[in-house]
């Protein structure tokens, strides 16, 4: 691979996420289904906001509670919220030991490998504990660069979290090449010149072209 800055998302891609796991979990403590969908529920908004760092994550739990019976919201607010912040995280699955050596070998081909994700506060105190528990490292061990939405204020698929990158890093799009599990991401990054690459969510990397 002639790429010298290769890109990754994270949910789908490195980790396996499984979003039906978490918006179960709300539709058994009483949530309208009608709230829920994968795509474009009537939460994207305020997810969107949380992924953004808009909104604390207490806020992003307040607003979830908001939407649930009276018996649920009249619990204690800290086992409630305790409770809402095992729930969001159910999503996260594990990550794959082949794909996490794979990152260690490219690196050691002299490739530098960066992680862009939209990820929330709450989902990522999860994830670097899962990591650690998993390898006894922080995720930012195996890459040489973490462009987070919620620190970054910004979130894919906008063009503009691309170009941040690029200017952080002091690279042209045409050195790089990035990896996602929604087309619509895939097409921001092409819109500023960045190679893409759609990967199946939860895949074996087997079509990984490295």
């Amino acid at each position: 691979m002639d790429k010298k800055v290769l890109i990754f998302d994270l949910g789908g891609v490195l980790l396996d996420i499984h979003i039906e796991r978490s918006f179960g979990a709300l539709l058994a403590l009483g949530m309208d289904a009608t709230l829920l969908s994968e795509k474009r529920c009537l939460m994207d908004e305020m997810i969107q906001r949380y992924d953004r760092g808009d909104v604390s994550t207490a806020d992003f739990y307040a607003y979830i509670a908001e939407a649930l019976p009276e018996g649920v919201r009249s619990l204690p607010e800290e086992e409630l919220y305790e409770r809402l912040h095992d729930i969001w995280n159910m999503m996260i699955g594990s990550f794959a030991p082949d794909k996490l050596k794979c990152l260690g070998a490219l690196r050691d081909k002299g490739h530098r490998i960066l992680m862009l994700s939209n990820t929330n506060e709450g989902h990522w105190e999860g994830i670097e504990r899962l990591f650690r528990l998993a390898t006894g490292k922080a995720v930012g061990d195996l890459f040489d660069g973490l462009y987070l939405s919620y620190e970054m204020r910004m979130r894919k698929p906008e063009p503009e979290i691309f170009l941040s990158l690029l200017r952080n890093e002091g690279v042209e799009p045409s050195d790089c090449i990035f990896f996602d599990d929604l087309e619509e991401n895939c097409e921001a990054a092409r819109s500023v010149g960045i190679e893409a690459v759609l990967m199946q969510r939860n895949a074996l990397w087997d079509t990984l072209p490295v």
